[in-house]
């Protein structure tokens, strides 16, 4: 009896890859032939979630406790674990990462830095590498190619504005879209964040580099 084939069905976005490397692994030869690489990642999203303050009819979900409110009412608990970040959590990691001279690579939504322009403004006076975190800390698979490209030039535009450069990656909420990586291709100068993501970013076209080094 023949082997009944089960393949894939074509859909939006990039195949799917479940071979990868496989035993015959690429020889990796870090700078300076360091045996580790660090990257010390702070995820900036405050003021960039979803509120009805800023007129998204619901409340974030993800904040301390597993529990969202109600859409009909506004969530004044889930806003408040936002703001501390903002006010007072930031500056609490400034002062680790500046008082050991570490370098950080920061995951912002555009958003957050722009309604708070002194992280901006510390990213930028400290050398910190900035990594886009989307226009907004939103889920990107629920817009359409047009509006995330709308958004990807927004954030673009905004990094420019706050930090003095283009960001140097991209991280979405949670995973991409099936258009995130094209647009990103398309756009240029810019990589995808995301390990399960890399291999496939890379022959898209996409650049990665290793960003903090220790040995």
């Amino acid at each position: 009896m023949a082997i009944q084939a089960f393949i894939d069905q074509p859909v939006p976005g990039p195949q799917r890859d479940y071979i990868g490397y496989g035993r015959y692994i690429p020889k990796v030869r870090w700078p300076d032939n360091a045996r580790v690489a660090i990257n010390l990642v702070l995820n900036y999203e405050e003021g960039s979630e979803y509120t009805h303050p800023a007129g998204d009819q619901k409340n974030d979900g993800l904040t301390e406790i597993p529990y969202v409110m109600a859409s009909a009412y506004r969530d004044l608990a889930a806003e408040s674990v936002y703001e501390y970040g903002s006010r007072a959590g930031v500056w609490r990691v400034q002062r680790l990462i500046d008082g050991y001279k570490l370098p950080l690579t920061c995951f912002a939504a555009a958003t957050a830095l722009e309604r708070n322009r002194e992280v901006a403004a510390w990213l930028q006076e400290a050398g910190h590498e900035p990594c886009s975190h989307g226009w907004r800390w939103e889920e990107v698979w629920t817009l359409s190619r047009e509006e995330e490209h709308q958004h990807m030039l927004w954030a673009i535009e905004s990094f420019k504005a706050t930090v003095g450069q283009r960001p140097q990656g991209w991280y979405c909420r949670y995973g991409p879209s099936v258009h995130t990586r094209e647009l990103l291709v398309e756009e240029g100068r810019v990589r995808l964040r995301r390990g399960r993501l890399q291999r496939r970013a890379v022959r898209a076209g996409a650049r990665l580099r290793l960003t903090h080094r220790l040995r």
